[in-house]
């Protein structure tokens, strides 16, 4: 064990948010991946994780156990882990990794639900801390520090160009982007002006597993998504429709009304009217919660 190496928790860094995507010299530009936030201690002796709210993550992904192979010194990296489906990041699908409390279990699911370790950052390597070196230093400590692609450990790619990355994660359908300025150090415990996120608001097709009425007209839909055959709660929309809609999605609704919930996972509230999950609405939302539940989702059209 490497004397004087800093234990966790550590706080990590967080990025402000930003309204529009920019260009600019004394940035670079990342891809904003959907997962989860986790910080990897390697002390020469064993590796631990930990989360963004600062809870141990060592059982949850013991695939990264291989971070003693691939590193001859202590190191403290930071990164999100990424698990894929239908090809795109999958936060609900993460989640599934991050909610395991069982050794086995994650043992086993290694291989059902392969993760990536998206890393960006590196806070401390040999017998040194990094953190206020420039970006661009840690950024060269870490390419000399970690393959760059040693599945599941993949360093991020920079880019140049904001708006035109940007540009391409909406296409990809993707979170979002950083901008990260070239000289910034790494600031523990809080979100700094030095890091900018660039938000996404991504599309999703969720279906309607209940409703909520004002008077006799609905005026929420409770969404879930289906994770194998688990219908699972994902959130409540109320906005984006107009009110002749919300009319006409009462009398559609109340024909397929059903006594109890087809969620796995349902709400604990009252006031709720379970449907059979036969219609599906297109939702926009801002991000995933740590519940895995929707932010700020706005209807954009019923199937």
């Amino acid at each position: 064990m490497s004397p004087g190496f800093p234990s966790p928790p550590i706080p990590p860094m967080e990025p402000v948010k930003c309204e529009k995507a920019f260009d600019s010299e004394d940035h670079i530009f990342q891809v904003k991946w959907d997962g989860v936030r986790v910080l990897a201690f390697f002390n020469g002796a064993e590796v631990t994780l930990q989360n963004r709210r600062l809870h141990d993550r060592t059982l949850q992904y013991p695939e990264l156990q291989s971070l003693r192979q691939l590193v001859k010194h202590p190191i403290i990296i930071d990164g999100e882990i990424i698990a894929l489906k239908d090809g795109s990041p999958s936060f609900p699908t993460v989640m599934r990794r991050d909610r395991v409390r069982n050794a086995n279990t994650a043992s086993s699911m290694v291989k059902t639900i392969p993760i990536s370790y998206m890393v960006f950052d590196i806070l401390y390597y040999r017998n040194s801390s990094t953190t206020d070196l420039p970006w661009y230093k840690r950024h060269e400590i870490l390419q000399d520090a970690l393959p760059s692609r040693h599945p599941p450990f993949h360093i991020v790619d920079n880019f140049t160009g904001g708006i035109e990355l940007f540009t391409q994660v909406q296409k990809m359908k993707l979170e979002g982007i950083v901008a990260k300025a070239k000289d910034s150090r790494y600031i523990p415990g809080g979100k700094s002006h030095y890091w900018k996120k660039i938000k996404n608001r991504p599309l999703l097709t969720c279906y309607i597993g209940g409703f909520t009425l004002r008077g006799t007209i609905v005026n929420s839909l409770l969404m879930g998504i289906f994770e194998q055959d688990r219908l699972l709660y994902i959130g409540r929309a109320g906005s984006g429709l107009k009110e002749e809609e919300w009319e006409k999605l009462t009398l559609v609704l109340s024909g397929i009304r059903t006594d109890t919930p087809p969620f796995e996972n349902p709400p604990r509230q009252t006031g709720i009217t379970w449907v059979k999950p036969v219609y599906r609405a297109i939702v926009e939302y801002s991000e995933w919660t740590e519940e895995s539940h929707l932010r700020s989702p706005v209807i954009k059209q019923i199937l």
